[in-house]
């Protein structure tokens, strides 16, 4: 790739964070008023869980101590609870769970999520639909090859 190309795909996927409004610490950019890493989560746990902190860390591709203070988050917020793991020998491991509201709150992001991308590809002609769906593909798998 040229030196060209890798400056504009910087600059269209920098312009793509910023029009979607990923840095926001105040609200998801579906407009739900957490961060992202916590609408995440909570959609993690919903669709997978319960899982252990490290199996959070690895679908999110956060570091441990991160998941750690996201995990007491949503303790606090009376969303997720820590509860041993019946299948682990060492008691030390912990399941996060979500509660009936952290399943709300979930429920709720992906609800918002779906309306917000399908307000996204609404703005996008339909002939070229694919086009776009197939290079978000490639895309991430490209990120994920050199991660």
């Amino acid at each position: 790739m040229s030196e060209t190309q890798s400056e504009v795909l910087g600059q269209e996927f920098v312009g793509l964070i910023h029009a979607f409004g990923v840095l926001r610490t105040d609200a998801t950019p579906c407009g739900q008023p957490m961060s992202v890493s916590t609408a995440h989560a909570i959609c993690e746990l919903a669709a997978h869980g319960p899982l252990s902190q490290t199996e959070l860390a690895d679908r999110l591709g956060l570091e441990a101590s991160s998941i750690s203070r996201l995990v007491d988050q949503l303790n606090r917020k009376g969303w997720a609870q820590r509860a041993p793991d019946p299948d682990h020998n060492d008691k030390r491991v912990r399941l996060v769970h979500l509660t009936e509201p952290g399943r709300q709150a979930a429920k709720q992001v992906s609800d918002a999520r779906a309306e917000r991308f399908g307000q996204l590809l609404d703005a996008i002609e339909e002939s070229k639909r694919p086009q776009v769906l197939e290079a978000l593909h490639l895309l991430k798998d490209a990120a994920n090859a050199i991660h």
